[in-house]
């Protein structure tokens, strides 16, 4: 419930990337509001973005895990870093099921496959379904530059795989993608564009995607690389776009 959109500029020299702030908490009634104590576009090492949408718990969990291994083995390459948040993703998943489903019954994963031809069959059935179904309910994007290198935009989905999008250059997650990319498509975005017109289009993405549900109206936007730091600007939604 959310929108996070990355797009290349200037030969994939550049990418401007874009996200809202909204969050949605399942209290006992589902409830919607926008703070800047969650975050949803995260550093990870010296030259990665990472940006989630759904689940917001446990995507800074995987995340978090992820970046503590990142700056620790001093990872610079963003596909390597994009195949370290691949992998967490996956083990914060496996954790998740063997905490739920496995552990109440006794069982971890090497007791569950020894005993496996003893269990009741429904018990099997349940386990099967959680370890090849069960879904975080969290989506990525990371993207990222090295200096003399092109940029590189990737996407992490359930159950952990991991797509490139340099070819066509954006992709956006969230319930507010499918605006943004109807907008993009109809759009005369290109990523050999100028970095300022891939963000005036994916400023206009975002405002198109506020219809859908979950998807805020603040926003923040990031351009990268930029004289090689990364940079934050904060849009308030009182004041008028540049």
């Amino acid at each position: 419930m959310t929108i996070c959109i990355a797009a290349m500029a200037e030969n994939g020299k550049k990418i401007v990337l874009a996200a809202d702030r909204m969050i949605t908490a399942n209290f006992p009634i589902p409830t919607e509001f926008e703070t800047d104590d969650v975050p949803k576009i995260y550093r990870v090492g010296s030259s990665a973005i990472a940006m989630s949408a759904g689940n917001a718990l446990s995507a800074y969990e995987v995340i978090e895990r992820a970046r503590a291994q990142v700056n620790s083995q001093q990872i610079s390459k963003v596909e390597q870093i994009t195949e370290v948040i691949r992998r967490t993703y996956q083990d914060y998943r496996r954790q998740l099921i063997i905490e739920r489903v496995l552990e109440p019954r006794g069982l971890n994963l090497d007791s569950y496959y020894n005993s496996q031809q003893k269990l009741v069959l429904g018990v099997v059935q349940e386990v099967e379904s959680q370890l090849t179904g069960f879904n975080l309910g969290v989506e990525l994007i990371v993207a990222g530059c090295r200096d003399g290198d092109e940029c590189h935009i990737f996407t992490i989905t359930h159950p952990g795989v991991t797509f490139l999008h340099d070819a066509l250059g954006h992709v956006s997650i969230g319930s507010g993608a499918p605006h943004v990319m109807y907008f993009f498509i109809g759009s005369s975005y290109k990523k050999n564009l100028p970095v300022a017109e891939v963000e005036q289009i994916v400023r206009e993405a975002k405002k198109k995607s506020e219809v859908a549900p979950g998807v805020g109206r603040q926003t923040e936007l990031i351009i990268i690389p930029e004289d090689g730091s990364l940079v934050s600007s904060r849009i308030n939604p009182n004041l008028p776009e540049k």
